[in-house]
């Protein structure tokens, strides 16, 4: 097959032409292919063809694993130009499991956007280190933590890592200082009388993740952050990383699309809507959490997807559930704010999307439109619009910019 005509962007360029898709892979990319008999043609005139977004932070409708909730994680994926989505583990029955994994394995073939698991690092109940290696032969691509784990299984944890060379992934919050937290502390918590999350709970385990990664040599996301002082934090600590046992450590600053475009004012007249964790922050936050995007600071954006069902969220504030459902117009906003809104290249904007994940998770073939690389690829129309009508929805009313049009994964038509 040949998709013609395209502007084709990845982080490397920015150029009208063609691709030549083979089976799986990208096999030719050229200003013009000459088709070959009865090789399919797909007229993209007009269209920019991207490699297909990769989100390193999602979970299940209901924190709940099963066939159906699987499926439409997948296919909600795919209408939001994500080709690749990595499932975090917490979930009921939990994936770091022979069991939950075999279960995303025995459905690959059934999804649209190919969804991964990551093992969780310590077993809930017995309070002891998952038996990582076996969870690894049965598809873990990655470890995460919860950053209030004991610190030598956070150790033996790392050394795992670095042995089978799969990204950590750090969930920092300290759950003693925000266990009963609904919003950010502010002014606003105090005039709706509702419990904060300070944002204490989230920089200072930061702080102390950073050093263990910077002391172990891993490579490390630090997911969905929202506090400013915690990416200078990690930028001090990368400013300062030596060579440990062979290794220099990888730190990577993740935050959601969410606390790049909305506020806690949104959590005015106890919206539920706006119940998301880590809480949305203060206008100010906001702000300078898109200068360090622009700066390369912050390289990765999630989706931060973790639906609920109305009978979760329509609730007094302090009992509904913390959780946003957007995933389905995920490069559309991500579009509207970085290209549209704050002027980023093509270029700029498919390195966050695409490639910068993919080498987080070491896939040398992902993330890029170029001969080898897997035909994961998004049809994308940037003159067309779309206006968010879903009342339960934080964005009702918003209006995003551009549409994805046609999905491929692995070389295959899914959307």
């Amino acid at each position: 097959m040949i998709i013609k005509g395209a502007m084709i962007c990845d982080a490397n360029s920015e150029q009208r032409g063609d691709v030549r898709i083979e089976g799986s892979q990208i096999t030719q990319v050229s200003r013009s292919i000459l088709p070959r008999e009865n090789e399919m043609i797909l007229d993209a005139k007009d269209l920019m063809l991207l490699p297909g977004a990769i989100d390193l932070n999602t979970r299940v409708s209901n924190a709940t694993l099963s066939k159906e909730n699987l499926l439409k994680l997948s296919t909600k994926a795919a209408l939001g130009g994500i080709t690749q989505a990595v499932l975090m583990p917490d979930c009921n029955p939990t994936l770091s499991s022979e069991l939950g994994l075999t279960l995303l394995d025995a459905l690959q073939d059934d999804f649209k956007a190919q969804i991964i698991g990551i093992a969780e690092a310590v077993d809930m109940e017995s309070q002891k280190l998952n038996v990582l290696a076996s969870l690894h032969k049965k598809g873990a691509k990655g470890i995460y933590v919860k950053s209030n784990m004991d610190g030598n299984l956070l150790r033996r944890a790392c050394e795992f890592a670095l042995m089978f060379d799969v990204p950590m992934f750090f969930a920092c919050e300290d759950e003693s200082l925000s266990a009963n937290g609904v919003m950010n502390d502010g002014e606003l918590s105090s005039m709706l009388g509702l419990p904060a999350i300070p944002t204490l709970s989230e920089t200072k385990e930061v702080a102390k993740l950073s050093e263990f990664a910077r002391f172990m040599g891993v490579r490390a996301v630090f997911l969905a952050i929202a506090a400013q002082h915690s990416v200078e934090i990690v930028k001090y600590v990368k400013s300062t990383l030596e060579t440990h046992q062979s290794r220099i450590a990888e730190l990577f600053l993740q935050t959601s699309i969410h606390h790049l475009m909305l506020t806690e004012d949104l959590c005015a007249n106890y919206n539920t809507a706006a119940k998301i964790k880590p809480p949305l922050k203060s206008e100010s936050t906001r702000k300078q959490l898109v200068k360090s995007v622009k700066k390369d600071e912050i390289t990765l954006i999630t989706s931060l997807q973790s639906e609920k069902s109305l009978a979760q969220k329509d609730l007094a504030f302090e009992e509904a559930a913390f959780g946003v459902d957007m995933i389905a117009y995920f490069m559309p906003m991500c579009y509207t704010l970085l290209v549209k809104n704050e002027h980023l290249t093509m270029k700029e904007f498919s390195k966050i999307l695409s490639f910068n994940p993919a080498n987080v998770l070491g896939m040398q073939h992902k993330g890029l439109i170029a001969p080898g690389y897997d035909a994961d690829l998004v049809l994308f129309d940037p003159k067309s619009s779309q206006v968010i009508d879903d009342e339960d929805s934080p964005y009702c009313d918003w209006i995003f910019n551009g549409s994805v049009k046609e999905v491929f994964v692995a070389g295959k038509k899914v959307l």
